[in-house]
């Protein structure tokens, strides 16, 4: 029987003039611990994307942002990410809620220890010139492993 592809959101808070992103810098899962992402996490059953975004968002940085939209999907034989933005300056409010480090990062000047794909989705976030949402697929056919 083959098992459930996980589904997770990855949450990109712009400031409303697209300067700077909320980014956190994460202690798990352990393949993340040290590096920073942006903010999201695993779906809960029945979730909507845009609700799960609103409510990670929350959790992890404690403030409440509605308008959300989706620009990306991401296909791995192990997880599906839906990539979603929002640009309001709550996200100069935003804060460490949690056991991980949140802070605004400029989005020209992103940190040495990023997630390595977010040098391409935020600026493909930024760009309101391609039709959205973008499907990309992992180019591993067994998956890439990064999951929790």
């Amino acid at each position: 029987m083959a098992s459930r592809v996980l589904e997770y959101v990855l949450a990109l808070l712009f400031t409303a003039d697209a300067r700077e992103v909320v980014l956190v810098r994460k202690t798990r899962p352990a393949w993340q611990a040290g590096r920073v992402n942006a903010l999201g996490g695993k779906l809960q059953t029945g979730e909507d994307i845009l609700a799960a975004a609103r409510r990670e968002v929350r959790e992890e940085a404690g403030v409440d942002v509605e308008a959300w939209e989706q620009f990306l999907v991401w296909h791995d034989p192990e997880y599906r990410l839906r990539a979603v933005r929002a640009f309001d300056d709550a996200a100069h409010r935003a804060r460490t809620a949690e056991d991980q480090h949140v802070f605004l990062a400029g989005v020209g000047a992103l940190p040495p220890n990023v997630i390595d794909n977010l040098r391409w989705i935020i600026p493909l976030a930024l760009d309101r010139d391609v039709a959205v949402p973008v499907a990309v697929t992992s180019a591993n056919p067994a998956g890439s492993g990064l999951t929790e």
